[in-house]
């Protein structure tokens, strides 16, 4: 893509999309480049200055008709360009983190919130919600591996540390993704966390409301089945289905530790 000092780079999404750009974004921090930002996502203007990234404009909204008024309200005069994305990065864009275990026992990432937003869309609409149960993660603790659980703080407030298990949560998104790194395997709901475990070519298992969701699985899902970095379980109804997920979890775990 030829850079034009006119032309504004726009970005959309959540985490997830914005991961997608940032490789985009770092072979260009060279050039002087207008960022436009439209997200739900509360700590994106602290992300983009996390990895040197001055935003021109930040729009945030809480609700599906806020996202479209304020795309409704976008000058129309300007040269908008939606950011070109990647599905993988040739190196980890965040500053590694030290090791929370020195046990040498592999670790497995486990995520099972997803962004409020999301959730809220999916509950107004009637689909279901991409969020899974907390026991998944203690029904994945064991004594073969270490598990660092990703997730907001009031989200893991029952979730206790041991030897072989730390908690991430941090407010700077891009510090708790620098953690994901230090997996050898992660489980996790649709959520940003296992679009950063793919990108890296972290074998990823992802649990998905099973529902068509075009941009989801065309964007992130499908590319990384087929190259086998990612396998999916699909659901229904998670308490029904939730021991056929978790045994395949756990059969995933074990094929690639």
């Amino acid at each position: 893509m030829v850079i034009n000092p006119q032309h504004i780079i726009f970005l959309q999404g959540g985490i997830g999309d914005f991961l997608q750009m940032l490789p985009f974004i770092d072979d260009n921090k060279k050039h002087p480049i207008r960022y436009w930002c439209v997200t739900h996502f509360k700590g994106a203007d602290l992300f983009f200055k996390s990895i040197g990234i001055e935003l021109e404009k930040l729009y945030v909204f809480d609700t599906h008709e806020q996202q479209v008024q304020i795309m409704n309200s976008l000058p129309r005069d300007e040269m908008l360009y939606a950011c070109p994305r990647s599905y993988y990065f040739n190196i980890d864009p965040f500053t590694p983190e030290k090791p929370l275990f020195d046990n040498g026992k592999p670790t497995v990432g486990v995520h099972v919130g997803g962004s409020s937003y999301s959730i809220n869309v999916q509950k107004q609409f009637g689909m279901i919600t991409k969020n899974l149960p907390l026991r998944l993660i203690e029904s994945l603790k064991s004594d073969d591996y270490n598990l660092l659980v990703f997730g907001l703080p009031e989200e893991l407030v029952d979730i206790q540390e041991t030897d072989n298990v730390k908690k991430v949560c941090h407010e700077d998104a891009t510090k708790s993704l620098s953690y994901v790194s230090q997996c050898k395997v992660v489980v996790a709901s649709d959520s940003a966390i296992k679009t950063m475990s793919s990108m890296l070519k972290i074998p990823t298992f992802v649990w998905l409301g099973d529902y068509p969701d075009a941009p989801r699985d065309n964007g992130f899902i499908n590319p990384y089945i087929v190259d086998k970095v990612m396998k999916d379980f699909r659901y229904k109804n998670q308490e029904e289905e939730f021991e056929n997920g978790f045994s395949l979890s756990k059969q995933f775990i074990k094929e690639h530790l």
